[in-house]
């Protein structure tokens, strides 16, 4: 008796036929890919004139297929800043651990998000939400929520939840650190197109920030003196 794979027969007469659903990491491949093109020209034009019948042309999509993934074009630039913040807000979830000391987990949070805002593309991003929040308010609104507010809430969590941390009012203390840590480099960076920090100023302003946040927050002997230049 000879016995047939029919699992092995089917898979080998969808690919014949072209038949069948795609492969995750297919469908994944011209999502990512999509998200890219997508993000290129919300750079080079703006939200308000990047159309998505040039962001389909260029991704190689029809815009039909575009159109059932993101049914609008805020959603499809709600995507765009989603896929970036995540990458941001999952190294914050691998820094946030418990049963570290505090300092070294604001020292390291500070770094990453201080590398991360003072990046190129997404200062370029940022400034196209300032420029569009006046007449877009939803969207702003949108990546307020996606992006600052979700990440200064995972800190307010960790803080709620750490034994050094004094304060009666984690959220706000979350706000300020994050504060204290972008405040005047982000704005700098936003005004003066050749602002860029060094990895030294960047160390220097994370390290003064979290002395000036334990100071109030969880004051000790070692977060009296301020650090040397």
């Amino acid at each position: 008796m000879i016995r047939v794979d029919l699992k092995s027969e089917k898979t080998k007469m969808r690919k014949r036929s072209g038949a069948g659903r795609p492969a995750a990491c297919e469908v994944f491949g011209h999502r990512e890919r999509l998200l890219d093109i997508a993000t290129e020209i919300f750079l080079e034009q703006g939200y308000k004139n990047a159309k998505i019948s040039e962001i389909a042309n260029r991704a190689g999509a029809s815009k039909t297929t575009l159109y059932a993934r993101y049914p609008t074009k805020a959603e499809l630039f709600v995507a765009v800043i989603t896929r970036r913040t995540r990458v941001l807000q999952e190294s914050f979830a691998e820094i946030l651990i418990p049963g570290k000391p505090l300092e070294k987990v604001l020292d390291e949070f500070g770094a990453r998000l201080l590398l991360t805002m003072s990046h190129p593309e997404k200062r370029a991003l940022y400034k196209v939400f300032v420029a569009e929040s006046s007449y877009f308010p939803k969207l702003a609104r949108r990546f307020w929520e996606v992006g600052p507010k979700r990440s200064i809430g995972m800190l307010r969590d960790y803080l709620r939840g750490h034994p050094e941390f004094k304060g009666a009012y984690p959220e706000h203390a979350a706000e300020m650190f994050w504060s204290l840590c972008c405040g005047q480099s982000l704005l700098k960076s936003q005004l003066q197109k050749s602002s860029l920090m060094s990895g030294k100023t960047i160390d220097f302003n994370v390290k003064e920030a979290v002395r000036i946040f334990l100071a109030a927050y969880a004051p000790t002997p070692s977060t009296i003196g301020a650090v040397k230049r």
